[in-house]
């Protein structure tokens, strides 16, 4: 499923292993990425993000980065940053490169890597695939009202588009603040998505242009991650299937920027075993909490691969070695992965004999 959508030649034996030899790598390279926010410790759903792009990397002789997506400063969290990759580390998921380990494509912060962002930004904004926002957020709130009262879903109206030249050059002089957003084209051609097949989502038809840099300098998660999945030579993009719905935006701004996109895999959600959605205020599904109860990493990888697909058996017990040479993307399916933590002491039990 997930080689043959998309390009049978892209799979390549060399020795005992086999390489992807992708279309959409740079020179045949499989480089995957964990771009966490530090809004948060590191949490179950982020660890099985993690190990499948570690996993991945791996089998294909690739390379597997740490990336914090630190642009929304108002709502980091202290120490959040440094945990995150201490914990990759405990579960046995080093980065090759990272904010610590560092790398030739760094800096691994976003915070450090604005004028990247900046620059981007205004190529937008000169070749017309972007323009100044003067909006107020009295005006966005009574829009967003507007609409919820009317049963609408709210959306930006597209208004400062309209904008000439001169107008926008008389904004700028008087100091207005601004955002940049992003034209939406109408016509976003499909994507061949590596697990959920072919997919299309008309985004102008449904939302307004979106905003790429805030009135503050710092990008959206929108711009950031294209930027620097572009710069950082990101072959494969293996993220929650929350992210499916915006990879059309995402592929327009690669296209207006003249970027060859990455491959894209939207992976299921990691979910509760009655199919209720893992949350964050469930204080236990922090990583940091499993190794402060004493839970062994290999436990945890195993009973995460164990609940969700993506391998050619489905056994308790398995190690991280074990986990790559059975890692067969073509069985990840589009069914959400449900977890039953009741049974973790069992895993750490054979796990806990495994080392006797």
């Amino acid at each position: 499923m997930l080689f043959t959508r998309r390009c049978v030649q892209c799979l390549t034996a060399v020795g005992n292993r086999q390489v992807i030899r992708c279309c959409s790598a740079a020179q045949g390279e499989v480089r995957v990425r964990f771009a966490p926010s530090p809004t948060g410790f590191l949490h179950l759903g982020g660890l099985r993000t993690a190990l499948y792009n570690y996993i991945f990397a791996k089998k294909y002789g690739g390379v597997f980065i740490l990336r914090l997506e630190d642009t929304d400063q108002s709502r980091l969290v202290p120490g959040a940053a440094e945990s995150i990759e201490d914990m990759l580390e405990w579960a046995g998921l080093p980065p090759d490169e990272s904010p610590r380990r560092g790398g030739s494509v760094g800096p691994y912060l976003q915070s450090q890597r604005l004028d990247l962002y900046n620059q981007t930004a205004k190529q937008l904004v000169e070749s017309n695939h972007a323009y100044y926002c003067f909006c107020s957020s009295q005006r966005l709130d009574l829009l967003k009202k507007e609409a919820v009262r009317s049963g609408q879903i709210p959306r930006y109206d597209n208004r400062c588009r309209h904008l000439r030249a001169e107008q926008v050059q008389e904004k700028l002089a008087q100091g207005v603040p601004h955002v940049i957003r992003f034209r939406l084209e109408e016509g976003v051609e499909p994507f061949q998505d590596l697990i959920f097949g072919k997919n299309h989502h008309d985004v102008a038809q449904v939302e307004g242009d979106p905003v790429v840099r805030k009135a503050d300098g710092f990008p959206t998660y929108h711009l950031a991650n294209i930027v620097d999945d572009h710069y950082m030579r990101i072959s494969h993009v293996l993220r929650g299937s929350e992210w499916l719905i915006s990879t059309s935006k995402h592929l327009l701004m690669y296209r207006a920027l003249g970027w060859k996109p990455p491959t894209f895999g939207h992976l299921p959600l990691l979910m509760n075993k009655d199919g209720s959605k893992l949350s964050k205020r469930q204080g236990d599904i922090f990583i940091q909490s499993f190794q402060r109860d004493g839970v062994l990493p290999e436990a945890l990888l195993d009973i995460t691969t164990n609940c969700g697909s993506g391998f050619n058996t489905n056994r308790i017990g398995r190690r991280i070695d074990e986990l790559i040479s059975e890692f067969n993307p073509e069985k990840i399916t589009t069914h959400s992965a449900l977890i039953d933590l009741e049974k973790l002491p069992e895993f750490n039990r054979i796990h806990l004999q495994h080392q006797h």
